[in-house]
């Protein structure tokens, strides 16, 4: 249902995942741009870093690090929910009303998120992310997935594809 808000430590490095609630559904693949702008927009109102993110067709899992002083990660993934439903007119029919009044039609109600530990802990949930279009069997290498993190270049880094 969620993250509580009492959940979210500034300055801190989060796992997330977060599912549509048709698992049969290419929605988040066929709109990666409304996806990205849902994102941008949710950065702008409440600035926070993406570590690592892979969209795949039916979910998204992904690494982001608040602000210090900052404890908002739960309203940044409810306008980031909010955005993306509103660009996708007539989808679906059926809305679902929340304790806070948002209506979320889209997506599941379980937001799989947890806190990471260090930079060790950080780096292997970065690897899982990035390798998560090979567990699903859509890629033989997660170079080839399109919709990842893994293609952003860092300066000062070598290119990871």
């Amino acid at each position: 249902m969620g993250i509580p808000l009492d959940s979210w430590h500034p300055g801190a490095a989060y796992y997330f995942s977060a599912h549509l609630r048709d698992r049969r559904s290419d929605l988040l693949v066929e709109h990666a741009q409304a996806l990205g702008l849902a994102f941008r927009v949710a950065q702008q109102a409440r600035p926070f870093r993406i570590n690592a993110i892979v969209v795949l067709p039916n979910h998204l899992h992904g690494v982001w690090t608040l602000p210090a002083g900052d404890e908002e990660g739960h309203r940044r993934w409810l306008q980031i929910q909010a955005v993306f439903d509103r660009q996708l007119p007539g989808q679906p029919a059926r809305a679902v009303v929340h304790r806070d009044r948002s209506v979320r039609p889209l997506w599941h109600d379980d937001f799989h998120e947890h806190r990471l530990v260090d930079a060790e802990d950080v780096q292997r949930h970065i690897a899982y992310v990035h390798d998560n279009p090979v567990r699903h069997g859509l890629v033989r290498d997660a170079c080839e997935w399109p919709y990842s993190s893994i293609h952003r270049r860092r300066a000062g880094e070598e290119e990871q594809c």
